[in-house]
């Protein structure tokens, strides 16, 4: 047996496990600004914009994201290339839902067409009743 697996000391070199304590000023800072994007889509759901309201909702929902996974998961501190691949993997999957609900509106008569064919019939209205002759 090796001197190694039979002892209790753990020999890393500082470079090998980095901590890295994130100051409450930043928490909070970002706590805020989270809340404040959610506010922000609570408004934003109440106005209209056309097309651009799946993209608006995805734009802020992306940052949001983004805010979590890089202050709150510490990879804003981590290397580089993970922070890359982890802020282009969700605006990926922010554009193909996009795409996903923006095309859903090609598909509107079919979805009309199949609920009126399931929707029951519906029975005639009475004849409104004849108002009283006057004498």
């Amino acid at each position: 047996m090796s001197d190694h697996a039979e002892s209790g000391v753990h020999t890393e070199s500082p470079q090998s496990c980095h901590v890295h304590i994130v100051p409450v000023k930043v928490l909070i800072g970002v706590f805020l600004a989270l809340v404040a994007l959610t506010v922000l889509t609570v408004e934003a759901a109440k106005y209209d914009v056309g097309a651009m309201d799946v993209i608006v909702s995805m734009a802020i929902a992306t940052l949001k994201a983004s805010l979590v996974v890089f202050i709150f998961m510490h990879l804003w501190y981590d290397k580089p290339l993970n922070r890359i691949m982890f802020f282009f993997s969700i605006v990926f999957a922010a554009f193909f839902l996009c795409m996903i609900l923006l095309d859903s509106h090609a598909y509107d008569n079919y979805v009309q067409g199949f609920q009126q064919d399931k929707a029951p019939a519906a029975a005639p209205a009475p004849a409104p009743a004849a108002a009283p002759a006057k004498k």
